[in-house]
């Protein structure tokens, strides 16, 4: 009956060390995974937007990996490399200043503008040094003290690690519900 007993706890014993080895590899990988997620977060939901909503092109263009590419208009533009995407937003006019005016309610100054850039609905696959996103975005602009969504689209990335942190290899700006053109049609009467 010892014997059984040693016999017994010796195979716990032995089921449970290999358990934790193997455990310890998940656990590793698996922290690493979390840690990848928050890392492309941060870069999708937060350094991104804020970097495009501030006109701050040289963080914006930083963003992107060496050979990233940017891709708008349904493809009619397309832009490679931090230096080319740096350079097309630097050569877009300047939006015209906001004048001095006497306080307001209003969290914009008269004749300026804000936008936000929300990003929402992540879907998020990682593969090591690679990872493949989509998220859907909208721009809010508040323009004397009334704000619209202005546009609506998705994202749909490749992203890779580049010394270290994450950049975006491909950045496909998909717009869905492009801002409206021509006035909306009345209604019929009846």
């Amino acid at each position: 009956m010892r014997r059984t007993g040693r016999l017994a706890a010796l195979a716990a014993l032995s089921v449970i060390t290999i358990g934790c080895a193997f455990g310890a590899e998940s656990a590793a990988a698996r922290l690493q995974k979390i840690e990848d997620r928050q890392a492309i977060e941060q870069l999708l939901m937060g350094d991104y937007p804020r970097a495009l909503d501030s006109g701050d092109w040289a963080a914006y263009a930083a963003l992107f990996a060496k050979d990233g590419t940017l891709i708008m208009g349904g493809g009619s533009t397309k832009r490679t490399g931090p230096a080319a995407i740096q350079e097309y937003f630097s050569a877009r006019p300047a939006p015209a200043p906001a004048s001095m005016a006497a306080p307001s309610p209003c969290p914009v100054p008269a004749g300026g503008h804000r936008t936000e850039h929300v990003v929402n609905n992540l879907t998020l696959q990682i593969n090591g040094d690679t990872a493949t996103d989509q998220a859907y975005w909208q721009t809010i602009v508040t323009r004397d003290c009334k704000s619209v969504v202005v546009g609506a689209g998705h994202y749909e990335d490749v992203l890779k690690r580049e010394d270290g942190h994450w950049k975006f290899f491909k950045r496909e700006i998909v717009d869905d519900i492009p801002p409206r053109t021509t006035p909306a049609a009345a209604a019929p009467s009846r």
